[in-house]
């Protein structure tokens, strides 16, 4: 609204100025204003940016026959064109048609290069990127992979230090199950969220990445790969501590009878571990099959009553009654 203002303000001013002009040359300068008002008329009257844009520009061909003249009504148009093109953008994002939204950031900038305004070409410059990234974020939710990576790629290209882009493309490699592409992504979000000293950003990364591996590591288990489940569990944690990358380390360690570093995993899980009883169930399963192999009988009685909670109650129970003969 002020930047309405000054140009009312302007306006008037112009209006004046040529009640005291006279001859051709004034009668010119009028048509240059004339048009400057339809186009003032056009965004303040009726929110249309983009007419105001075409009335702005006929001001200035207008200015340009009259010459030095009509100069301050031409730069007072010029001036105009870049803001509205921005403001027209700005609508169609608070609309959420976005890519109407990024066609118009577009031709903002443009017309920012056109007529040289740097101050306008920076704030569309700055708008774009989370734009691409928003379209992108619709098309992975949408599970339409290659057009989310493409949107994140363009964010990338307008800002190479787009940290939510590279995590956001991490995640479609992840869905992708292409492991080298999710963590090259994951990794590079994360240096750069340490450059921007943003440590929330690199948690997320980290976390997305080490759940991950997590989870590749859980179907290698499952097929009883321990060796293949044991190096992804490593990788892992390169990316940080959780209960479930330790639960799962207890695991496989007591599946290759590596009973003590079995204990001492499941212990960091139970440290972990912020859930229920049923979170941590699984956890005291393990730890009672790695006290069970020290021969640690009463401690893996103990954890073996304390993982007596949903699907782990039968096979505690068949510990407690039938392989140690707890009291």
């Amino acid at each position: 609204m002020n930047v309405v203002k000054s140009t009312f303000m302007v306006m008037t001013a112009i209006l004046v100025t040529f009640c005291f002009s006279d001859g051709i040359q004034a009668q010119s300068r009028e048509d240059a204003i004339t048009k400057f008002n339809e186009g003032f008329a056009l965004f303040n009257e009726q929110g249309d940016f983009v007419g105001a844009i075409e009335k702005f520009k006929e001001t200035i061909v207008i200015a340009d026959e009259v010459g030095a003249e009509a100069n301050d009504i031409r730069e007072r148009a010029v001036g105009q064109i870049p803001r509205l093109a921005f403001m027209n953008a700005a609508q169609y994002v608070r609309e959420r048609n976005l890519q109407e939204a990024v066609n118009a950031f577009e031709e903002a900038i443009r017309l920012a290069e056109t007529y040289d305004d740097e101050q306008t070409l920076r704030r569309v410059r700055g708008n774009l990127p989370p734009l691409h990234l928003n379209i992108g974020n619709q098309y992975f939710r949408d599970e339409r992979n290659e057009e989310a990576l493409e949107q994140y790629r363009r964010a990338i290209e307008l800002n190479p230090s787009y940290v939510s882009a590279y995590y956001q493309k991490g995640l479609v490699y992840r869905r992708l199950n292409d492991i080298d592409q999710a963590l090259e992504n994951f990794d590079v979000s994360i240096d750069l969220a340490r450059e921007a000293d943003d440590q929330e950003s690199v948690e997320r990364s980290q976390r997305a990445a080490r759940n991950y591996l997590v989870f590749l590591a859980s179907e290698q288990i499952d097929e009883e790969y321990f060796s293949r489940a044991l190096d992804l569990l490593n990788r892992a944690a390169g990316y940080g501590e959780s209960a479930s990358l330790h639960y799962r380390f207890a695991e496989v360690y007591n599946n290759q009878r590596r009973y003590s570093d079995a204990l001492t995993s499941a212990q960091r899980a139970l440290e972990l571990e912020t859930g229920g009883r049923a979170d941590r169930a699984r956890i005291y399963f393990e730890l009672g099959l790695a006290h069970k192999g020290l021969e640690n009988t009463q401690a893996a009685c103990d954890a073996f009553r304390n993982a007596m909670v949903g699907d782990f109650r039968s096979p505690a129970e068949h510990e407690i009654e039938h392989e140690l003969n707890c009291n």
